[in-house]
């Protein structure tokens, strides 16, 4: 009788799968190259996700830039999206949140996401790798599962009475 609102996904970063190495992570020349890559793919959003999920902020862009939590995921020697992993905590559970990630439209479909979270993980063992996501995200969804990140909770809305 409960409506699911967002799933949380976790892994212990050592127990993620081995990453591809056909992509791997780097910093992005001008922060200003991410800010539009996420622009971008925030325009074109699903008509289902609109309003329900929210790109970073320019200011946060910035600033994970300038600290170096913000990652450009190139395969081919090509950008094709862009990651923000940051120390954080949901609900209880200390570790590092994915905050963005975004691949470009043009090169969807061939797993990146995936591969750039299990990139980040190995090069991060110790950490907890966590992120919410949207019950009507299935991508992100799939994205996280295929990373190795299992649906271990569920933030739900009740009825009452």
């Amino acid at each position: 009788d409960h409506v699911l609102d967002q799933s949380v996904h976790i892994a212990r970063c050592r127990d993620m799968p081995a990453p591809t190495p056909a992509v791997r992570l780097a910093p992005f020349d001008r922060v200003e190259d991410a800010l539009d890559m996420v622009r971008v793919r925030y325009r074109d959003l699903d008509p289902e996700l609109v309003g329900k999920v929210t790109a970073a902020s320019a200011d946060d862009l910035r600033s994970w830039h300038d600290t170096g939590l913000l990652h450009a995921i190139e395969a081919d020697r090509t950008v094709v999206g862009a990651l923000a992993v940051v120390p954080a905590d949901i609900l209880w559970i200390d570790g590092a949140v994915i905050h963005e990630e975004v691949i470009a439209a043009e090169h969807a479909g061939h797993h990146y996401a995936s591969a750039a979270q299990r990139r980040w993980a190995a090069d991060n063992p110790e950490e907890l790798l966590i992120g919410t996501i949207d019950r009507r995200n299935i991508a992100s969804r799939r994205t996280a599962e295929a990373a190795g990140r299992a649906r271990l909770l569920d933030l739900v809305f009740v009825p009452l009475g």
